[in-house]
C-alpha cells in the first residue's frame, strides 16, 4: 500500500525546507576538494573530526593517515558506508568510530559515543548523493543504468520511507510540479509533472527518463552544457529533485549544520561542500545566523534582549571551487562549491538552543 503518511509529511517538510569491495573495481568514492578540505580545517595529530557524510571514507581515511592520532566520528545513513566505516575502524586501531544514522539522528548517536558539547576539533559535510550509490543500479539514483526507481539513501533501513516510485507514482500533478520547482529549479517543471502523470505507472529510473523526455517538444534528451561543456540529460533535474524530497535533504542538513554548532570547541571549523543550489543558500544562511543573547534584568526574571551574537565566521569571503583538473579527473566535482566557518566563543545561546 502506498505510504500516503510518510509522503505527507515529506510534502510538509518541502513548504518548510526554506525558513573496499570486490564489487567495484574502480574507486568506490573520489572525494571531492580533498586538499582544500584538509587544509582549511587546521587540523592536529590531537584532532577529533566529525564526518557526517562517511560514504566510502575518503576524507575520513585521509584525517586519519595524515594526523597519527587523530580520531574520527563516522556518520552515514547508508548500511553499505556503515560496513566500510567499521572496516576502516578495524583498519586504523580504532581510531574511527561507526555511526549509522541521518543527521537528525547525530545528537544522541554522538550522546551514545559518549561526547560533550564542545569536544569536536572540526567537521566535514558532503551532502547528497554519494559515487557508490550512484553506482548500484538496484539504488535507482542514476540515469546511467536502468533499474528500480527507489532512491532512498537509506536503503531498506526505514521500511516506512516513500521511494520514487511512490512519489511519482502517487502525488498528485500539483504536488509534483511543486517539488520539481523547488527541489530542482525545473523551469519546465509543469510540464514535467504532466507527463509523468500521463505515463504513471513508472516503477523504473528509464521510465522516468523516458516519461521526463517526452515533455519536450524535441526528439533529444540531451540538453544544456555541465561545468565541463558535456551535453546534460533532460531528466537530470527531476531526478535530483525526487532524491532531495525522498532524503528530506534540505532539512537534514540544517539539522546537521545545528548540531555541529553544539558540539565543535571554540574555534573550531566546519567545512561544508555543495553541490545545489538549494544545499548552497541554506549553508549560507546557516553561516550567517545570530541568536538573540536573553538574560533575566534585574527588576524580575523576564528576559531582556541585550544584542546580537553571530555563531559562525565565514572563513573566506566566498566559495572554494574545484580546478579544472580536479573536474576532468572526478566530474561529480563540477557543481562542488566549498564553505568552510569557525565556531565563535561558546555563548548560552549557542549550546542551550
Amino acid at each position: 500500500m502506498l505510504r500516503r503518511k510518510s509522503l505527507a509529511i515529506g510534502l510538509r517538510a518541502l513548504h518548510s525546507a526554506t525558513s573496499v569491495s570486490a564489487k567495484h573495481p574502480k574507486p568506490l568514492h573520489i572525494p571531492v576538494l580533498l586538499e582544500e578540505v584538509l587544509e582549511n580545517l587546521n587540523l592536529n595529530d590531537q584532532s577529533m573530526v566529525l564526518d557526517l557524510t562517511f560514504g566510502a571514507g575518503g576524507h575520513s581515511e585521509e584525517v586519519l593517515k595524515r594526523y597519527s592520532k587523530s580520531h574520527v566520528f563516522a556518520l552515514d545513513r547508508d548500511e553499505q558506508a556503515f560496513s566500510l566505516a567499521k572496516e576502516m575502524s578495524a583498519k586504523y586501531s580504532q581510531r574511527l568510530t561507526p555511526m549509522l544514522g541521518k543527521f537528525s539522528e547525530l545528537h544522541e548517536l554522538l550522546q551514545a559515543a559518549g561526547l560533550s558539547y564542545g569536544e569536536i576539533n572540526a567537521a566535514i559535510i558532503d551532502p547528497g548523493c554519494s559515487s557508490m550509490q550512484f553506482d548500484e543500479p538496484g539504488r535507482g539514483f542514476s540515469l546511467a543504468y536502468d533499474g528500480p526507481l527507489d532512491m532512498r539513501m537509506d536503503g531498506n533501513r526505514n521500511t516506512n520511507q516513500p521511494t520514487a516510485a511512490d512519489v511519482v507514482n502517487h502525488l498528485s500533478e500539483e504536488e509534483i510540479d511543486m517539488i520539481l520547482l523547488k527541489y530542482g529549479d525545473e523551469r519546465l517543471s509543469k510540464k514535467i509533472a504532466r507527463s509523468i502523470v500521463e505515463n504513471r505507472p513508472i516503477h523504473t529510473t528509464k521510465a522516468l527518463a523516458e516519461a521526463v523526455g517526452n515533455a519536450f517538444s524535441y526528439r533529444s534528451h540531451m540538453i544544456g552544457t555541465d561545468a565541463i561543456g558535456r551535453r546534460r540529460h533532460a531528466a537530470t533535474k527531476t531526478f535530483m529533485a525526487l532524491r532531495i524530497f525522498v532524503n528530506d535533504e534540505i532539512n537534514e542538513l540544517h539539522s546537521g549544520i545545528t548540531t555541529v554548532g553544539r558540539y565543535l570547541s571554540d574555534k573550531g571549523r566546519l567545512a561544508i561542500i555543495t553541490f545545489h543550489p538549494n544545499e548552497d543558500r541554506l549553508v549560507k544562511q546557516a553561516l550567517n545566523v545570530k541568536d538573540f543573547v536573553k538574560l533575566p534584568t534585574c527588576e524580575n526574571s523576564e528576559t531582556k534582549t541585550l544584542g546580537r551574537n553571530a555563531i559562525w565566521t565565514n572563513l573566506h569571503k566566498g566559495v572554494i571551487l574545484p580546478c579544472k583538473a580536479e573536474i576532468q579527473n572526478n566530474t561529480r566535482a563540477r557543481s562542488a562549491k566549498l564553505r568552510v566557518a569557525v565556531k565563535n566563543m561558546t555563548t548560552d545561546a549557542n549550546v542551550k538552543s
